[in-house]
């Protein structure tokens, strides 16, 4: 009968060494934005109150933007495929509980027309949180 191999323990290495940070910094800014409705809030300005047509055009909306990055689309015109800051004190709905205190904006980019989704960005990540499809969200 063969005898079976051991297996050797892991190393435990120096317990206080410490996790060593990425040497790489990320530019965000040469990413294209990903698009996430995962804080989108219900109601009003949700998603499931837009028409087949609005949700049509946000999806083309998204689809012209995945190769643009977010450098690129700060340059662009804010009705067209660019974006714009909304003051955070405009926006005539609750913002969700998860937003932090320092930001003083949102931002919208036009999906349908000049209808705006407005949200906010975390690194690469656009946080819709309203499609604003009947401009009654905040005074324009």
């Amino acid at each position: 009968m063969a005898k079976k191999p051991k297996i050797k323990k892991p190393d435990s290495g120096n317990k206080n060494q410490k996790i060593k940070e990425p040497s790489e910094i990320i530019n965000f800014d040469l990413r294209p934005p990903l698009f996430s409705l995962e804080r989108l809030q219900a109601g009003e300005y949700c998603f499931s109150v837009l028409s087949k047509d609005f949700k049509a055009a946000f999806a083309e909306a998204i689809f012209k933007r995945r190769e643009t990055t977010w450098g690129q689309l700060k340059l662009l015109d804010r009705h067209a495929l660019g974006l714009e800051k909304i003051s955070k004190s405009s926006i005539k709905a609750a913002p969700p509980k998860n937003i932090k205190e320092d930001e003083n904006h949102f931002l919208a980019f036009r999906f349908n027309g000049l209808c705006p989704m407005v949200g906010y960005r975390v690194n690469d990540i656009f946080y819709i949180l309203w499609f604003n499809h009947n401009f009654t969200l905040y005074s324009h």
